[in-house]
């Protein structure tokens, strides 16, 4: 298990004034330009009243009148700026065509002279421009996209499955009583042990062929570590990860986190700047990893147990489709498949349509899936599936080439399953933990169900070297 204090910093919500997603000229010399995403100012603010009740459903501190005053500013100096550019664009080429055809000396010297005046004056505007472009886009980007329609009119989540009401039961058993399979230290500290340690890793594999096998999904391995560039593309709080000191840092402003080859912000480099051919759609990715977001887990708190840990195995999923309609059918196949896979453990659970307010900036829509916990008398989420529209699509450069022009995917996604929830979950059920039952685990022979736990270890380790 991974030690994290003394290796990343410790928590803190690191407020960033200067995006690493868009970097103005004047801040190039000192960092290099990553990544230019696609701003869509004409679709963001074509319809305002839709604008609005996404940043007041989702309870965000935004003010889109002083967001468009300073658009206004932002394009009125960008409008002149292209004016300037092409005057001097026009000049140069009647320049040219003048030497070429014997222009007058007088003639050649006033184009040069009118060269030199447009040349200061754009120079000297793109300076007063940058800090108004840096204020504007940095407002700009913490626009949230917009709702879907399946999101939840009201505070209340609205409930779409249900497998099993959750057990009467006066005195409910404690997970971490079971010493045996849980030696919990802390937060960011605990080992599995026994049939806890097998059930985290058989799970996740398990679920994770059953993605492979039935749902035509694609597995691969992520890395668990993620630029900042590509937080701020998913417009995810810097705050749920752990940043990392770097000794040779070469852009300071685009700092790496700790997030886990489970987490979905570890697909996103693999799809920057990437064109797709329609034929290929849809993509569907399915990894397995950890996964340490720091903040998820507080929501069950305040007592440290396995479902406030703040790293767990986790299932990640992803699908990127053409349109809107595949993308919302995509949602929903990946919540069939997860269905399967919670209701052979037969325990209570259920998935829910969350609230916009419980939602990050790139989301428009998110299903959570629940178990119950009885030890804190209520449903934990032990997985999620979201629909981020082409928001982060258009962030990332992730598009489709259709005729002559580029269409922005759709993205569907989100971690499946969260291990160490479930197994705490498991545990305070009643519910042994094999995961030889699960869809997709793999069948054993006669002979290996015949052996003790320890012989299929050491069977397993032999069969390395074959």
């Amino acid at each position: 298990m991974l030690k994290l204090r003394g290796v990343f910093s410790q928590c803190f919500f690191l407020k960033r004034h200067i995006s690493a997603l868009y970097i103005t000229g004047d801040k190039a010399n000192e960092n290099y330009v990553t990544l230019q995403p696609f701003l869509d100012f004409a679709g963001t603010f074509r319809d305002r009243a839709v604008l609005e009740q996404s940043i007041a459903r989702r309870g965000l501190a935004i003010n889109l009148d002083e967001v468009l005053t300073k658009y206004a500013t932002y394009q009125t100096h960008h409008d002149q700026l292209l004016r300037l550019e092409e005057e001097r664009d026009a000049i140069t080429k009647e320049l040219k065509l003048l030497t070429k055809s014997g222009g007058s000396a007088g003639q050649l010297e006033e184009l040069r002279a009118r060269g030199k005046v447009l040349r200061n004056e754009v120079k000297a505007l793109k300076q007063n421009l940058y800090p108004i472009e840096d204020d504007f886009i940095h407002d700009f980007l913490h626009l949230p996209n917009g709702l879907h329609s399946h999101c939840p009119q009201t505070n209340v989540e609205k409930l779409i499955y249900r497998h099993k009401p959750p057990p009467a039961v006066a005195q409910a058993p404690w997970h971490l009583d079971r010493k045996e399979l849980v030696h919990f230290v802390d937060n960011n500290r605990y080992y599995m042990m026994e049939k806890a340690a097998h059930f985290d890793v058989d799970a996740m594999q398990a679920l994770a062929r059953y993605f492979v096998t039935h749902g035509d999904f694609v597995q691969t391995s992520n890395p668990d570590f993620v630029r900042c560039v590509l937080l701020e593309a998913n417009a995810t709080p810097l705050s749920q990860y752990h940043l990392v000191r770097e000794e040779h840092l070469l852009n300071k402003l685009n700092t790496a986190y700790l997030t886990g080859g489970g987490a979905f912000e570890s697909f996103l480099g693999t799809l920057t700047k990437l064109c797709v051919y329609p034929s290929v759609l849809p993509l569907r990715y399915v990894a397995c990893g950890r996964s340490y977001n720091r903040e998820e887990a507080l929501a069950y708190g305040p007592t440290p147990s396995l479902y406030t840990a703040t790293q767990t195995n986790a299932v990640q999923s992803l699908v990127a489709t053409q349109t809107e309609a595949e993308a919302d059918a995509a949602l929903e196949h990946v919540l069939n498949l997860a269905i399967d896979f919670y209701k052979s453990l037969d325990i209570p659970f259920r998935i829910v349509y969350v609230t916009a307010e419980r939602l990050t900036p790139a989301e428009s829509l998110r299903a959570s899936i629940e178990v119950y916990a009885p030890s804190l008398k209520r449903y934990v989420c032990v997985g999620r599936i979201s629909n981020y529209g082409d928001f982060v699509s258009k962030r990332i450069l992730f598009s489709t080439r259709r005729d002559k022009h580029y269409d922005f995917l759709h993205l569907v996604g989100g971690p499946v399953l969260y291990t160490t929830r479930l197994i705490a979950a498991l545990i305070e059920l009643g519910v042994k933990l094999e995961a030889s039952k699960l869809p997709g685990a793999l069948q054993l022979g006669p002979s290996m169900q015949a052996m003790s736990q320890h012989q299929r270890d050491l069977q397993e380790f032999k069969d390395l070297f074959k």
